[in-house]
């Protein structure tokens, strides 16, 4: 995966399409209670923190994070409720992709879950710089093996009602 390319992507060609999504748009925000800590994984320009009362955003490319940097070296005691990942384990290979998944999994609490948004390999993007991206062809059954792999319960597997067919679940750990 290289890090700087997608950077630079993120950074000043992607454009965030956060209302097209049906499951996974804006009224995901209705699923969080007032005392939960969000974790917001990839947030990218940030859409949720003015609908989420307790929300913490992670990017590498984008200044409206509040803080910018991976999550494979992001670091807080904080545990979270919810974690949002939302497009944002996307790119490399299963082995980065789980990697990744564990670097999120350890910064959330015993009882919490995990939204996803992803990419089952489309390069929609409509840009030529997205050719040059990796992205992980995920399918709905990634999310049955990988996880109990890390201690979660596939609630919610489908396709997401709005754009380009990504696969929306939830995985919950009670």
């Amino acid at each position: 995966m290289n890090q700087k390319l997608l950077n630079e992507y993120f950074a000043s060609v992607w454009k965030p399409s956060t209302s097209g999504f049906g499951e996974t748009g804006f009224n995901l925000a209705n699923e969080i209670q007032d005392d939960e800590w969000v974790l917001d994984v990839g947030c990218g320009y940030h859409p949720y923190k003015d609908l989420i009362k307790n929300i913490v955003g992670i990017d590498p490319a984008n200044d409206a994070a509040d803080h910018k940097e991976q999550i494979e070296f992001f670091d807080t005691d904080q545990r979270f409720d919810v974690a949002f990942c939302l497009g944002s384990l996307n790119f490399g290979n299963f082995t980065s992709i789980g990697y990744q998944i564990g670097r999120v999994v350890r910064l959330m609490k015993e009882h919490s879950r995990i939204y996803w948004r992803c990419n089952p390999g489309n390069y929609d993007h409509g840009n030529q710089m997205q050719y040059e991206i990796q992205f992980f062809p995920w399918r709905e059954l990634d999310h049955y093996i990988l996880a109990p792999q890390f201690g979660y319960r596939a609630t919610t597997v489908k396709r997401d009602s709005g754009y380009s067919g990504r696969i929306y679940a939830v995985w919950t750990r009670e």
